[in-house]
């Protein structure tokens, strides 16, 4: 089996990753990488090159490739560390029906509860994605656009959904769908000024609805890509 190749376009050596998004970015560069083909399924992924390279410690290396097992873009074995594969187009898509149900849920909550103090958090991460999408920046945006459904589940007032949404992680398919849609990232962040607009409403079925529709065009997106790359 054999280890990955140092020296791809995802690892530039000479650039240390700032501490506060290691995990994640470290995340979403390897999603890229595996998505781009860099690394082949089969392929180990050795946590100390990837931390020398990117000039980090191993620990949020490690706590990436915890998401991206949970994602299922690797798997881990006792003594032999992580190994990149591909999960299927059903593996990708079960995620989405997932997400759809507790984005849905937590908008109904939400549409009754929300206070201006949460739109004004809605609006900024908007506008946080609209900036990273004009810089061309795919990490920012997905981080922006996580931000912003959280304030939607923090909205809501309930802390178990909020829990099982954090703790599923379930938001880290934001990157994989900007990274795969085909769609434009300043497309994927303007569409979200709708789901202010149902907010707005204060109606719970009409914001339950339009989440579900966010997540499910989504998947469908992700759906007709992977198709034509088949």
């Amino acid at each position: 089996m054999r280890s990955i190749h140092i020296g791809t376009s995802f690892l530039k050596p000479g650039k240390p990753l700032k501490r506060q998004v290691l995990r994640d970015e470290i995340r979403d560069h390897l999603v890229d990488a595996i998505l781009g083909g860099e690394f082949q399924p089969g392929e180990r992924i050795i946590e100390t090159r990837i931390a020398e390279m990117l000039g980090v410690s191993q620990a949020p290396v490690r706590e990436a490739l915890r998401d991206l097992e949970l994602m299922g873009f690797v798997e881990s074995e006792p003594f032999r560390g992580a190994t990149v594969c591909h999960p299927s187009l059903e593996e990708m898509l079960a995620v989405y029906p997932v997400r759809a149900a507790l984005e849905g849920a937590a908008g109904r909550l939400a549409a009754t509860r929300i206070t201006d103090e949460h739109f004004n958090k809605l609006q900024a991460a908007l506008n946080a994605m609209i900036d990273a999408a004009q810089r061309h920046d795919r990490h920012a945006q997905s981080v922006a656009n996580i931000e912003f459904h959280q304030v939607i589940f923090e909205a809501s007032g309930n802390r178990t959904l909020l829990r099982l949404w954090q703790m599923m992680r379930l938001s880290n398919w934001t990157f994989v769908t900007a990274a795969l849609s085909g769609h434009n990232l300043l497309e994927l962040a303007q569409r979200h000024q709708s789901l202010i607009d149902a907010l707005r409403s204060g109606n719970p079925d009409a914001v339950e609805q339009a989440m579900r529709e966010h997540i499910e065009e989504a998947a469908q997106w992700l759906a007709l890509s992977l198709d034509k790359r088949v």
